[in-house]
């Protein structure tokens, strides 16, 4: 199968949210022996340096710069006509063309589009072999932001919520297969859409875990663990609100009865306001690191304090394959199955969250428990590789209708010649 892959982020490294799922979706289908070419953007100079990682991988690649002041352009005129500010944001002449020159170069089999802001990408005689993964429903994401900044972002992120709802919507409808992480996410869309479109034409795909890389033990210490660790990229606003809430509300609780904890945020791109954090005793901001494994195998806890988020969290899943004991906020983990108390503890008001921590901590016995069970919790539902294999069976399926419907012509054909 020759393959058309089109990405909003350039999938390597998979260090973070949407490149691990994208990477890991790029790589199945190429081991699965498909002749795979990429077309994505990059975000900076780092990124266009890994082209030379993927090529190893595809059979082409080109990346090619969003540049951030003409993506800002677009997304204010995007204002004036009607479009989602993230279409908007994402629309290049560039990658119009690359795709034009790629279609007109290559007999392609099928698309696959990793975010619906690609989308807008695929010709229309590719519309029917094309699959996208949404991954999450952004537009609740949008609206979900509104309801914690003031005006005018506030309506902005409101209008932006209503318009991006109506393109995802379109983005079923147009194309035979899309993919959403959770049936939480499913759900959103349910009143948009007739029950055969739900049926036919949504595929859910949870994410997945590196289990082998993901896999620390324990080191042996005299000294009780005393570090409380967050891992997430910095720059991302739910991840900022959910650490602001921590630091202000749930931490000097912790404190009043664990004075020695060590708060530990481990992510790219630390904004000012998670940098200026780190002049307060006992808060760490590491900002990139290359691994986070030496970070989770000294966290006592791993905490989870999202107010606002949507699909699957990485960092639940990571945290949880190396049998951390996981503190999470309610929507840090709905959709996931998971059971309060069982595999992790779910907490939503500050009180609940310090007192599962504190309790955690002086409880060796819980904290064991809630390792391993976490740990199965992952090997059971999201290893990698029974995941990616239903995946690649759906693109292999569409791409299969183009050889069914030319076997349909040409029977066609025949039967009019006999008549």
């Amino acid at each position: 199968m020759k393959l058309l892959y089109l990405a909003h982020r350039i999938p390597y490294p998979p260090d973070k949210g949407d490149k691990i799922r994208s990477y890991h979706e790029l790589r199945a289908l190429v081991d699965c022996g498909h002749e795979v070419h990429l077309l994505a953007f990059a975000g900076g100079i780092d990124d266009q340096e890994h082209e030379t990682e993927l090529a190893r991988h595809c059979a082409s690649v080109r990346i090619i710069k969003l540049r951030r002041s003409e993506s800002l352009l677009r997304t204010v005129w995007s204002l004036v006509t009607n479009e989602a500010l993230s279409t908007g944001y994402f629309h290049s002449g560039e990658m119009a063309r690359a795709v034009t020159d790629a279609t007109a170069s290559h007999d392609f089999d099928a698309v696959f589009v990793y975010s619906g802001v690609m989308a807008q990408y695929v010709p229309d005689h590719l519309a029917s072999r094309t699959v996208v993964d949404l991954v999450d429903v952004d537009s609740e994401k949008w609206l979900d932001y509104s309801r914690v900044v003031k005006w005018p972002r506030s309506w902005l992120y409101r209008l932006e919520s209503a318009r991006l709802r109506k393109f995802e919507t379109g983005v079923i409808l147009k194309f035979p297969q899309t993919f959403l992480a959770t049936s939480r996410e499913a759900a959103l869309l349910e009143k948009s859409l007739d029950e055969f479109s739900r049926r036919a034409k949504v595929t859910l795909m949870t994410n997945g875990v590196d289990l082998e890389f993901f896999n620390v033990r324990n080191e042996p210490s005299h000294e009780k663990p005393k570090h409380l660790v967050f891992v997430g990229a910095m720059d991302y606003f739910a991840n900022i609100d959910g650490v602001k809430w921590f630091v202000d509300d749930v931490l000097p609780l912790i404190r009043l009865r664990k004075p020695e904890v060590i708060f530990q945020i481990v992510g790219s791109n630390p904004a000012r306001a998670i940098r200026k954090l780190a002049q307060s005793a006992g808060i760490e901001v590491t900002g990139y690191v290359v691994d986070v494994r030496p970070y989770l195998r000294k966290a006592a806890v791993c905490v989870v304090p999202l107010r606002i988020a949507r699909g699957v969290q990485n960092k639940v899943l990571e945290s949880m394959a190396c049998g951390r004991p996981v503190v999470a906020a309610p929507e840090s983990v709905a959709g996931l199955g998971l059971t309060d108390g069982q595999e992790l503890i779910v907490a939503g008001s500050p009180e609940r969250f310090a007192e599962s921590v504190i309790g955690i901590m002086e409880d060796a016995a819980l904290s064991e428990t809630l390792s391993l069970s976490a740990r199965n919790f992952v090997e059971q539902r999201h290893a990698w590789k029974p995941l990616l294999q239903g995946m690649v069976e759906v693109v292999e399926s569409v791409a299969g209708s183009r050889t069914m419907s030319g076997s349909d012509l040409s029977n066609k054909n025949t039967r009019k010649a006999n008549r």
